[in-house]
């Protein structure tokens, strides 16, 4: 993915990479970026064990502050993201 200084945006979806994430990460946030052509639209950054690996994969959206697993993608980035 690109840096934010090279896209400029304000989205960013921070992905856990500790290891109960790692292990269950599937493709869909890179299919969802595809379907929907957010590449420069939103950033994503990894970030250390969040501590909530009962719902892991762990997503974070900024500014939003919304903590959120993978299985919840599609909708967070229809009710995010998404222009209305």
């Amino acid at each position: 993915m690109e840096n934010r200084e090279e896209t400029g945006s304000d989205i960013i979806i921070y992905q856990c990479v500790g290891q109960n994430c790692r292990k269950k990460k599937g493709k869909l946030l890179e299919n969802y970026i595809k379907k929907y052509r957010l590449k420069d639209r939103i950033d994503i950054e990894k970030m250390d064990c969040s501590d909530r690996c009962t719902n892991a994969p762990v997503l974070h959206l900024h500014p939003n502050d919304l903590w959120f697993s993978e299985k919840d993608l599609g909708s967070v980035i229809k009710k995010f993201i998404l222009p209305k």
